[in-house]
């Protein structure tokens, strides 16, 4: 019998967070399936750094960018959007029918950027009926009226009920229900199911190896974080002007400026903290960052899915400074969380 073959589809267009959600699933998937062959197709330049476990590989897609609200522009080829757009299209639909993969697995995006995934799910329906087709969504997408009009204009809840076999929302029904929020027809309601929040964990190997390298001697430790950093200027500004003026008495942090963070911003941020390096450790980049949280004292971070799943799953008290823009989503997870008590939200204004 054939090796199962899985196929991913994560567009990650800005941010980390697509990718890294789709590999949790896939490693997850892989450890249950030890024969899968899995493929990732990706945008993201930094895939190849990230730990994998055998039987998982990636195709990269030319990079693009989120500019706006459902605006795009190239990341590095100097060609336009549309250009690109077709390029990934065309790469995305050969993948498919080249791998002719059991199961399709889309993050988030029922069309792919500006529809790029449509030939590839009408050529799997047509051609390769056999082939099982699950959307993943994050626990929320964006406030309802943004949402809905969107995906009728679209034509996406049609989508849903000719394409997918499944739905999997990465989240809790109690906290958000998408198939209400976002007013899913029964058909495709019945068809969703919640998986809770899915996160990597530390090892504690991983972990006792972080805490070697601190040297923390007892002393407390705020991990400090942007995600991929391409937004995260302000906070960390923020977060670098209060290390100052705490001076030598406060804790200790590890702060990770992310892949994406402009180097113009990059720069001043160093000139501001590396003058600390007694007290600040400073990454560009960190991979592992998930292996600090089990010796951090308090976590200071924006409010995206994966950043605070994680640090949830780890129990440590979290300040979160979520983006509200081009999607509130960071917004709404934040203050839903706070109200429950398992964080706390500070205004991004």
């Amino acid at each position: 019998m054939a090796a199962t073959r899985l196929l991913f589809y994560s567009h990650d267009t800005f941010g980390l967070g697509h990718f890294r959600r789709s590999l949790t699933i896939a490693s997850h998937l892989r450890r249950h399936l030890p024969e899968a062959s899995i493929l990732i197709m990706t945008g993201l330049e930094a895939a190849y750094v990230f730990e994998t476990p055998p039987g998982i590989d990636f195709v990269k897609l030319p990079a693009v960018k989120k500019v706006g609200p459902d605006t795009y522009r190239s990341r590095h080829l100097h060609i336009s959007f549309n250009r690109v757009r077709r390029l990934r299209e065309n790469l995305i639909r050969a993948v498919a029918k080249s791998f002719n993969p059991h199961m399709l697995v889309v993050d988030n995006v029922p069309r792919g950027v500006d529809g790029e995934l449509l030939p590839t799910l009408d050529f799997l329906r047509a051609r390769r009926p056999q082939t099982k087709i699950v959307l993943t969504l994050r626990d929320v997408l964006d406030v309802p009226e943004e949402i809905v009009p969107q995906w009728r204009e679209w034509d996406v809840y049609s989508l849903l009920e000719r394409c997918y076999d499944e739905i999997w929302v990465a989240g809790w029904k109690d906290l958000f229900d998408p198939t209400r929020l976002y007013e899913f027809p029964a058909t495709v309601a019945g068809k969703t199911q919640f998986c809770g929040y899915i996160v990597q964990r530390a090892s504690r190997e991983a972990a006792a190896a972080i805490g070697q390298e601190l040297h923390l001697n007892g002393e407390p430790l705020s991990v400090v974080s942007a995600g991929g950093g391409g937004d995260g200027f302000a906070l960390l500004k923020a977060y670098a002007d209060a290390v100052g003026k705490l001076g030598r008495e406060g804790v200790k942090s590890v702060v990770c400026l992310g892949p994406d963070m402009p180097p113009q911003q990059r720069n001043e941020l160093k000139k501001r903290l590396l003058p600390q390096s007694d007290r600040v450790l400073l990454f560009d980049f960190r991979p592992d960052l998930v292996s600090f949280l089990p010796l951090a004292s308090v976590t200071v971070s924006m409010a995206g899915y994966n950043t605070v799943a994680e640090v949830l799953a780890h129990e440590k008290p979290a300040v979160v400074v979520p983006r509200v823009y081009p999607r509130r989503e960071q917004w709404l997870r934040a203050h839903a969380l706070e109200e429950r008590g398992l964080l706390r939200t500070v205004d991004p204004e």
